[in-house]
């Protein structure tokens, strides 16, 4: 029997229930020594610990009462091997959230719930809590945003995760999401895409505003919404083959779920101020005092909005070309399967007076970032900080995104 990584957490997984120890038994008998030790050699690198490892394995080998013990001592001292080629790696900072992951050892992979098979994930690390009764909460509404836009809406979603972990007198939580390929995230694909294969891709996203629209209005008497971030690079498609000509009516998958976009009796249950934390005091009070928190909320929760939203960052994404077509299927669908929302058609020219507008948004918002972050570093006596201050005018003069 090969000895890859599945095969001997499957070993693990069958000397752990006690129906399956002589099932175990006989695999790990099959798995030949040599090989093995070539395994161990190329993964591990440490003669000592290597025979050490072959030692526990040969005893996990005997039908033996200790040998479920012997193996389970096995895997965790070869994961423990592992750890240390572990490193983290900043692949995105949102708005909100730094995206990570930490790679080095296929053991730094999560196992799916379901199926027990290795699944690369991401680490999205959220603003601190003042306490973990806060960060608990926070975790609650996260998973029933997830759950409620799998198994109610009907829009997939990556397998999803948390963990709180507690330090220097604050609550930290860590999202944990399934990787899925990065040149599968619609706004790389849309970057490279024929007009035709835009518009079969955008065709797929439209049906997910449709499920987004049917279940809020369904459930409009109670006073319950659920909301998303429309936008292209919160969309994956699932099983992409690399060749955005092909793509039909493959199923798409939603990205951007560590903030639960929901509202009940009209109210967020996630306050807006998650989205501020990182600004200056005065920079969020005034927000605060023009309602422009509102307004951002507001967004996500209105089909209409979050249609521009999605046509506007066409123009960030470089693909100018593609908003006419794309408008003219936004405006069939609110004259067709969204007819009954009563949303007023779009324009061209709407689009990219919303995107000009949007853009400005986002330069303020960087700007006061820096400058909270600027104004953090000086009060702990960082005063090099200060010259970072040059940076407002790169913000205002490079594009988003090269």
């Amino acid at each position: 029997m090969p000895v890859t990584i599945d095969t001997l957490y499957e070993l693990q997984q069958l000397y752990a229930a006690p129906g399956t120890r002589a099932a175990a038994v006989q695999r790990a008998a099959a798995v030949r020594s040599d090989d093995l030790a070539s395994w161990l050699s190329a993964h591990v690198g440490n003669p000592a610990a290597e025979a050490y490892l072959l030692h526990l394995f040969d005893a996990a080998s005997c039908a033996s009462p200790g040998g479920p013990r012997c193996y389970h001592r096995f895997y965790r001292e070869l994961t423990l091997r592992l750890h240390p080629s572990l490193h983290r790696s900043v692949i995105g900072a949102g708005e909100i959230s730094q995206v990570a992951v930490v790679a080095g050892s296929a053991f730094s992979c999560w196992r799916h719930p379901g199926t027990g098979r290795l699944m690369p994930v991401v680490y999205k690390k959220m603003p601190p809590f003042l306490d973990r009764a806060a960060a608990q909460e926070y975790v609650g509404w996260y998973l029933a945003y997830n759950q409620t836009l799998r198994d109610r809406v009907g829009i997939h979603v990556p397998h999803f995760d948390a963990r709180i972990v507690e330090r220097a007198g604050c609550a930290i939580i860590y999202v944990i999401q399934e990787r899925l390929p990065s040149d599968s995230v619609c706004h790389v694909i849309l970057r490279q895409a024929s007009p035709a294969a835009a518009r079969r891709l955008f065709r797929l996203i439209l049906q997910q505003y449709e499920k987004l629209y049917h279940y809020d209005r369904d459930r409009s008497a109670s006073d319950h919404q659920v909301g998303l971030d429309g936008q292209s690079p919160n969309w994956a498609v699932l099983g992409y083959d690399g060749d955005p000509e092909a793509i039909a009516d493959q199923p798409l998958a939603y990205l951007d779920t560590n903030v639960p976009m929901l509202r009940v009796d009209g109210r967020d249950v996630v306050s807006a101020d998650m989205y501020f934390q990182s600004l200056p005091g005065a920079a969020r009070w005034l927000l605060k005092r023009l309602k422009l928190d509102e307004e951002v909320m507001d967004r996500y929760f209105h089909l209409r909005l979050i249609l521009l939203d999605f046509l506007g960052n066409l123009i960030v994404q470089h693909r100018p070309d593609l908003v006419p077509p794309l408008v003219e299927m936004s405006n069939d669908a609110l004259a067709g399967p969204l007819a009954a929302a009563g949303l007023a058609p779009f324009t061209t020219a709407e689009v990219v007076k919303y995107y000009r507008s949007d853009v400005k948004i986002w330069r303020l918002w960087r700007s006061l970032k820096l400058l909270g972050a600027v104004s953090d570093g000086v009060s702990a006596g960082h005063w090099r900080d200060l010259f970072r201050i040059g940076q407002i005018y790169y913000i205002w003069t490079r594009p988003i995104f090269d």
